[in-house]
């Protein structure tokens, strides 16, 4: 009987109840003697479904994240930086999204209020503007990030208009919309040096409305690798002493590729 009740505490549900469980059994082998251990034995048994069953229910309760799946404001995060863009930050946001979807349903308003602050937030302004594209309101987007543009534009701040509309190159890679994102007046300025010019001028022929094969796979190739390698220099001066990974042009045009895969994904999604 001591060897059985031993037994039963070294399970997790019993460790808080052995000194109650001890004197349980205690009771019953004194009272009945060896008639005792079929009783013992069911009262242990139905502790243990009794376990099972709360550790099921406390299981269930928990919210079921859905796999970490690339959307495609992370493939750009993932070319732009040279790293795996599941870090803590976008990891954090993106699983707070899936188990919360007022997270996303909220980024509309929220766009518009950090685009009305006096100093504006750069950072958090592309955050929102990644909840947009998770959420597939792309077309909502480009609207409130082209009447700021214009905004700052007509109130002399050309900085913040160049930083908004690099934004609204990103949303309109975002929708496959290539023509519209070389009309972008920030990608023409060679006043103002961004490592993400040469970055969206490679973008744009791999997107559905131009063949991928005129840039990164035919004709195109060599301006490709040429604007490729602008755009490291110009992200980072120093990338050959490692202080920052440098993602060769192979892996670049394979990022490209799944990038097209997302955007037309949700372009189907979508109905388009």
């Amino acid at each position: 009987m001591n060897q059985l009740m031993e037994k039963f505490c070294n399970f997790s549900l019993a460790q808080s109840y052995c000194d109650d469980g001890r004197n349980f059994m205690s009771h019953i082998s004194s009272k009945y003697g060896i008639n005792a251990m079929p009783a013992i034995s069911f009262a242990i048994l139905g502790s243990l479904l009794i376990y099972r069953l709360n550790r099921w229910l406390s299981d269930s309760a928990q919210p079921k994240l859905n796999p970490v799946v690339y959307t495609r404001s992370m493939i750009i995060r993932e070319i732009h930086s040279g790293n795996e863009v599941l870090d803590r930050l976008v990891k954090e946001d993106y699983k707070k999204a899936l188990v919360n979807p007022a997270t996303l349903d909220k980024a509309e308003s929220l766009l518009k209020a950090l685009l009305e602050e006096e100093h504006l937030d750069f950072m958090k302004i592309q955050q929102t503007t990644a909840k947009l594209e998770m959420s597939a309101k792309e077309d909502s987007a480009e609207k409130i990030l082209r009447e700021a543009v214009e905004k700052a534009k007509k109130t002399g701040k050309p900085l913040e208009a160049y930083e908004i509309e690099m934004l609204l190159v990103e949303m309109l890679i975002y929708k496959g919309e290539s023509e519209k994102v070389l009309k972008c007046e920030c990608l023409k300025d060679e006043s103002l040096k961004d490592a993400r010019r040469p970055l969206y001028k490679v973008h744009v022929p791999v997107l559905p409305y131009q063949a991928i094969a005129r840039c990164m796979l035919n004709v195109g190739t060599d301006m490709a690798k040429q604007d490729w390698k602008q755009f490291i220099e110009a992200r980072d001066p120093y990338s050959s002493t490692g202080s920052r990974p440098v993602v060769n042009f192979e892996t670049f045009q394979s990022c490209l590729q799944r990038l097209q895969s997302a955007i037309q994904e949700v372009s189907a999604r979508k109905g388009k």
